[in-house]
């Protein structure tokens, strides 16, 4: 069986993107949709004010040339190799 992605991106590649971008936007409730152009990311955000908490609904439409840098600037260099640069 090939192992099937979005573009020429093999799907273990786009999700581990994916997975950092959602981590630095400090989504929460998140829903990941794929569309025959890109990836579409939903999620809630939650920001401490002077009145509480409140939360927003932000959505993000990655194309897949955008999903292509993504992965090509997270992939590993060779001096940065295992979780202690071993």
């Amino acid at each position: 069986m090939a192992n099937q992605g979005i573009g020429d991106l093999q799907y273990q590649h786009v999700f581990a993107s994916i997975g950092k971008f959602i981590a630095s936007k400090n989504l929460q409730n998140v829903c990941v949709m794929e569309f025959e152009d890109g990836i579409i990311i939903s999620g809630s955000v939650i920001y401490a004010g002077s009145a509480g908490f409140r939360r927003n609904q932000e959505t993000f439409v990655l194309g897949i040339e955008e999903l292509k840098h993504m992965v090509e600037s997270s992939k590993p260099t060779a001096d940065k190799r295992g979780l202690f640069g071993r």
